[in-house]
């Protein structure tokens, strides 16, 4: 992947990859992970007619290393930096983990005027549980997230190996570009403790949930949940025998996925009748 920058304005450099040509998509990784996890999506769909647009969180990967404004609420802001800086329209927004909490966050901020499609991949719009909500993380509630959330990503994460390919190139960004859990811990704190699930309810462009039906993090379906509760724009579809990572663990079948949810404006138009 070619490298680019955008300085924010509040000066932080900002890496991302750009690649193709077409309609633009906007792959956005999770807490802790770099932009080279979407390796196989990148390559898969900048040959198939788009452009392809892989973002670096600050204190992420080759994005600037820094304590400043590590919230989700301003890596919102630093999506709709880049969106309006590369004067993209229309995008189709991808996140994965932490990403669709952003994706989540940017709508609420900036509404939807220049997204086309949201994907968000094995994330739940609640992770932290109580009386009311018991669709977020296993064990997860208010009393204990402090001390678990720490202890989260130490866990197995995945059903399958991770292809050699791209273990390979991410062990070299990862160890060019180390993630330092101090800096970031501020962020996953935050990120653990927001509520989008009012944002998702009235969201009026088409989103599809991606989920990996073995995924180890979550305690009930969240995806029901939402689909029920937004029926004319919530998709969702399970991709069988993955953890948290179906776009790396199962790349062939979530791009196909990811193909039929772009390409589907005769079932959207169906269930937005029902």
């Amino acid at each position: 992947m070619s490298m680019s920058y955008i300085v924010t304005n509040d000066h932080v450099r900002l890496a991302y990859s750009d690649v193709g040509d077409g309609p633009t998509m906007i792959f956005l990784p999770g807490y802790s992970d770099i932009k080279e996890t979407w390796y196989f999506q990148s390559k898969y769909f900048s040959e198939n007619g788009y452009r392809i647009i892989c973002l670096d969180w600050r204190s992420h990967g080759c994005s600037a290393h820094t304590a400043k404004n590590m919230k989700i609420m301003r890596l919102a802001a630093d999506l709709h930096e880049l969106i309006t800086t590369l004067k993209l329209e229309n995008v189709i927004l991808i996140g994965h983990s932490m990403g669709a909490s952003v994706i989540w966050a940017y709508v609420t901020i900036f509404g939807q005027t220049n997204v086309s499609k949201i994907i968000t991949v094995d994330e739940s719009p609640k992770l932290i549980n109580d009386v009311g909500w018991q669709a977020g993380i296993k064990n997860l509630n208010w009393d204990n997230f402090i001390e678990l959330a720490p202890l989260i990503l130490q866990q197995p994460l995945t059903e399958q190996q991770m292809p050699a390919t791209l273990k390979n190139i991410r062990n070299r960004f990862k160890t060019d570009h180390p993630f330092d859990a101090d800096l970031g811990y501020g962020l996953l704190l935050d990120h653990m403790k927001q509520d989008w699930r009012t944002t998702v309810i009235n969201i009026t462009v088409p989103q599809l949930f991606v989920v990996g039906d073995k995924s180890p993090l979550w305690a009930g379906d969240y995806s029901n949940y939402c689909e029920k509760k937004n029926n004319i724009n919530i998709f969702k579809t399970l991709i069988k025998n993955t953890g948290h990572f179906p776009q790396i663990e199962d790349a062939e079948r979530f791009n196909s996925e990811i193909d039929l949810f772009r390409n589907a404006k005769p079932q959207i138009a169906q269930k937005q009748s029902l």
